[in-house]
């Protein structure tokens, strides 16, 4: 457990850390990231529910700072809160489907963790089971999704969240310093783990949020990230990590979630 505990403090004290990621976990990513591909544009358009942020959601849905500035990529969230209301479909009973359900419920496992290491470092109360508001995304960027067009694919922002658990395919992941962009990179079986702004808020700022961005390739080339976004218990009454005073997550939560074009959080 010493890799949690590394990381723990990493995130701590910078807002940023790796992990690494079981055998299972990688062979389910690689599942999903190659999978992808043969999914039918009418498939995408059947499983698509946008008033719960889940399914597919087609290129440019969603933006990072400006509305009229899009992210360059199609997107496919799922939410195991929502995973009942799905079963009648037939894309649940897919290969591609089984290992986004295998991947999620490994990672959320890891986040929780993860999350209540965290607040072990402030000797701060654990969080709640975290998985029932949490969600796992796929960032799918086309080959020429607008190369020599933009820097960013994705513009620098701070996630609305506790954690993201970052999985990309390829270098574009960087972190933003100032004005300097720090390139992330990993080895095959790491995830990044950035801080998001609820996690900044809930430690009265002693965490700061990762700032972040997505370049655009200088050569077509195409490029997936998977992600695990990571939400308190909207039912659980907190706490600041140093001043003890009451705070309340689950609309911060929802003004960040529609702050990037999604529809309010409509958690079961």
């Amino acid at each position: 457990m010493n890799h949690i505990k590394a990381c723990c403090e990493s995130i701590a004290q910078t807002g940023f850390g790796t992990l690494q990621i079981s055998e299972a976990m990688l062979l389910d990513y690689k599942k999903i990231v190659d999978g992808y591909p043969a999914i039918s544009p009418a498939t995408k358009a059947s499983f698509s529910f946008e008033k719960d942020t889940d399914g597919f959601f087609p290129f440019g849905a969603e933006y990072s700072s400006l509305e009229e500035q899009p992210d360059l990529c199609e997107r496919f969230c799922y939410w195991p809160a929502h995973s009942l209301k799905r079963r009648a479909f037939e894309f649940t009973r897919s290969d591609f489907f089984a290992a986004v359900t295998a991947f999620e419920q490994q990672i959320s496992e890891l986040a929780q963790g993860l999350m209540d290491g965290i607040c072990a470092e402030f000797g701060a109360t654990s969080l709640n089971s975290l998985r029932a508001a949490s969600y796992l995304q796929l960032c799918v960027y086309g080959a020429n999704s607008g190369s020599g067009q933009r820097q960013f694919a994705q513009d620098p922002h701070e996630d609305g969240h506790l954690l993201s658990f970052i999985k990309p395919t390829r270098d574009g992941l960087v972190l933003v310093r100032g004005s300097s962009l720090e390139p992330v990179r990993l080895l095959e079986n790491e995830v990044a783990i950035l801080a998001g702004s609820l996690l900044t808020e809930l430690s009265d700022c002693a965490i700061p949020a990762a700032y972040h961005a997505v370049l655009t390739p200088r050569r077509p080339m195409p490029r997936s990230s998977l992600i695990y976004f990571v939400n308190p218990d909207s039912e659980q009454e907190l706490t600041s990590f140093f001043r003890h005073q009451p705070i309340d997550l689950k609309n911060a939560a929802d003004t960040r979630h529609t702050s990037f074009g999604n529809h309010p959080l409509q958690l079961i």
